[in-house]
């Protein structure tokens, strides 16, 4: 690493005397927390690696003491769990008390993410699921992305199963200026591609500038509605191919299990968007049509014909019609632009819009069983 590398880093452990904070909620986690909070120990090892002499007598400075304040925290936050997570958390903390940290909120996802960006002190948060990990090579990754000290969302492209999901071109994008309400806009309307709050580092500052927190009343896409309102506090962008995060398909995650009442969860997290995308430029607004349209097809694949869901194929197709009538889907569905939304992902939209309601559930049921057939493999 070059003396210019060594002196941002070195910069940014003088002015807060952390560089990021890794939250991980963890409800019922024991068989998975060890290997998340594993993996981000060995990157943050590389990251420590690169940090000079200098940069710790920066910390001296700042009444840290010598050699006591890490640049990274892990915050486990225990989210009354059933099993032994609370245990193993504790257990965690004790092997590495200079960078684990193990807090407490209510059960719920939105609640324990809250609890951690209270407490955290980093420049830059990333979120990572308890039953996810970082990727080798995640501490090098990691490393580059605390330079940039312009930017206030970097996104990565991320493994998930035995696949890579790339965001954007092999020798990354950035957006500033003119390019950032596009960059958003496309963000917007490819949530399950972007809209995660995982696989991203965002400034912390910028999430206390806008007043950001995860909606508790939300159940389901609470991830998509606090990146899109985060997005409005961006000034720059950055995208990155390279990936550093698995996201894990092999367990029996909640938006993934059928449980007869996603309806509502996603009825609601949609209208909360709609809501917040109303209040902003006509660009950022025309944006709610794709989004909402995407957000039907994974309540149709995720509950109304998910493998589990008990009830005959005519009455799954008069569900289906049912729910593309009432708001806010239907606002979504009827903003469906074919010179626009273009792609397979609008398949079963265009033919549910044309009245070919069958065509629309043949499209759904067999991603449905191409989704469990990718689940099997992992």
């Amino acid at each position: 690493m070059n003396a210019n590398v060594n002196y941002r880093i070195e910069r940014n452990i003088h002015r807060t005397g952390i560089l990021l904070s890794v939250i991980i909620p963890s409800h019922n986690a024991e068989k998975t927390l060890r290997r998340a909070v594993d993996s981000v120990v060995r990157a943050i090892q590389v990251i420590a690696e690169n940090a000079t002499l200098s940069a710790r007598k920066a910390q001296e400075a700042d009444g840290s003491g010598p050699g006591t304040a890490p640049l990274c925290e892990i915050l486990v936050i225990e989210n009354e769990s059933e099993d032994g997570t609370a245990a193993l958390a504790l257990e965690l903390q004790a092997e590495h008390p200079e960078c684990v940290f193990v807090l407490h909120s209510k059960s719920g996802v939105s609640y324990a993410r809250n609890r951690g960006l209270e407490a955290a002190r980093g420049e830059w948060i990333l979120f990572l699921d308890a039953d996810d990990y970082l990727m080798e090579g995640a501490g090098e990754a990691l490393r580059d992305d605390l330079l940039f000290t312009g930017t206030d969302l970097i996104v990565h492209s991320y493994e998930s199963g035995d696949r890579v999901v790339s965001i954007c071109a092999s020798q990354g994008e950035r957006f500033a200026g003119r390019d950032l309400m596009p960059a958003c806009v496309r963000m917007i309307e490819n949530p399950t591609r972007y809209t995660s709050v995982w696989s991203k580092l965002f400034r912390r500052e910028r999430i206390e500038y806008a007043h950001l927190r995860f909606d508790t009343d939300l159940r389901l896409s609470e991830d998509s509605h606090f990146l899109i309102r985060y997005l409005a506090a961006c000034r720059r962008i950055r995208m990155v191919d390279r990936p550093f995060y698995h996201y894990s398909t092999d367990n029996a995650s909640v938006v993934r299990t059928w449980d007869g009442r996603k309806e509502e969860g996603y009825r609601k997290a949609l209208a909360e968007v709609q809501k917040y995308l109303a209040t902003q430029p006509e660009q950022i607004r025309a944006a709610f049509a794709g989004y909402g349209m995407m957000q039907f097809n994974l309540l149709m694949v995720r509950e109304v014909f998910a493998a589990g869901a008990r009830m005959s194929l005519a009455d799954k197709i008069r569900n289906m019609k049912r729910i593309s009538q009432e708001e806010p889907f239907a606002t979504a569905i009827r903003g469906y632009d074919p010179d626009r939304h273009k792609g397979a992902r609008y398949l079963p939209i265009r033919l549910l819009i044309r009245g070919f309601a069958p065509g629309a559930a043949a499209v759904y049921e067999a991603r449905v069983l191409q989704n469990a057939r990718k689940e099997r493999m992992h």
